[in-house]
C-alpha cells in the first residue's frame, strides 16, 4: 500500500533542502544524493554535467561512483548526443530500464559502466538549462515512477545550487523550482503517511473479520460513507483503538 519511495528517501530531500539553504554547492548535493539513495533506490553512481553559457557541449562537473578510468571519456559531451546531451537539448528527463539488454547506442557508455537502470534530468527548463544530473543503478532493472519522482525533486534542488553558482539571473527561476520541489515533497510525504495508516487499518479489518484485502478495503470505504467520516480519520481510529465499533 505504501509508496516504494518511502520516507527515508524523503528525509534525503529534506536534508538536501536544508543544506541548500545553508549554502551547499551542487557538488556536495550530488554526492549526498548518490550516497543517501544507494540503499533505498540502489543508486550506484551519479553524473553531473554543467552547460556553460552559449557552449555547444556539456562539461563534467562531478561523477561520484564512476571509476576513474572513465572520467576522461565523460569530460565533455556535445549537446544532443548520448542520453545526457539529448536531455540537455530537449530539457526533458529520460529514464531507461534494462540498459544491459538495450541496443540503443546512446546507452553504450552506461552499459560499459555496468548500469542496468538509468535516469537523466535537465537542470533547469528549456532556454535556461544549466546542465544535467543522471543517476544509475547496477542492481536495479528499472527505477519505478515514484522513485523517478523523488529523483526529479533532488535534481530540482541541485538546479538551485547550480544557478546560485552561475548567476543571479538563473537563480530566480531555479528558486521557484526548488520551492515547488519542497512543496511536492511535503505533499508526497503526507500521501505516504495516509497510505500507511489506511493499510494498517485494512490489515486490522482483515485479521478481525477474515476478509480479503479487497473486501477489507471495500468495508472501510463503505464505513467511511456510512458514518460520513473521511477514510483517514476512520483508519486512524481503528489503528489507535484496534476496535471496529464505529
Amino acid at each position: 500500500m505504501s509508496s516504494p519511495a518511502g520516507l527515508p528517501a524523503l528525509d534525503t530531500i529534506r536534508r538536501l533542502g536544508t543544506d541548500l539553504a545553508r549554502g551547499a554547492r551542487s557538488t556536495s548535493l550530488v554526492e549526498e544524493i548518490a550516497a543517501d539513495l544507494s540503499r533505498p533506490f540502489g543508486v550506484d553512481l551519479a553524473i553531473h554535467y554543467e552547460l556553460p553559457p552559449s557552449s555547444p557541449a556539456l562539461r563534467l562537473h562531478s561523477a561520484p561512483g564512476v571509476p576513474a578510468p572513465y572520467l576522461g571519456t565523460l569530460r565533455e559531451l556535445p549537446v544532443g548526443e548520448a542520453v545526457c546531451g539529448r536531455v540537455a537539448e530537449r530539457a526533458q528527463p529520460e529514464a531507461h530500464a534494462r540498459v544491459d539488454t538495450d541496443p540503443d547506442e546512446r546507452l553504450s557508455l552506461a552499459r560499459e559502466l555496468g548500469v542496468t537502470a538509468y535516469a537523466s534530468f535537465p537542470l533547469g527548463s528549456r532556454g535556461n538549462v544549466l546542465g544535467t544530473l543522471s543517476l544509475g543503478s547496477r542492481t536495479r532493472a528499472a527505477f519505478e515512477q515514484s522513485e523517478l519522482f523523488v529523483l526529479g525533486l533532488a535534481a530540482d534542488l541541485v538546479t538551485v545550487a547550480a544557478a546560485r553558482e552561475r548567476d543571479a539571473a538563473a537563480l530566480d527561476s531555479a528558486l521557484a523550482a526548488g520551492a515547488k520541489a519542497m512543496e511536492r515533497t511535503a505533499n508526497l510525504e503526507r500521501a505516504l503517511v495516509t497510505n500507511r495508516v489506511i493499510a494498517m487499518a485494512i490489515g486490522i479489518v482483515m485479521a478481525r473479520t477474515g476478509r480479503t484485502e479487497q473486501q477489507a478495503h471495500l468495508w472501510l470505504t463503505e464505513a467511511s460513507q456510512r458514518t460520513n467520516r473521511k477514510m483517514l480519520a476512520l483508519a486512524e481510529g481503528i489503528v489507535h483503538t484496534g476496535s471496529l465499533e464505529l
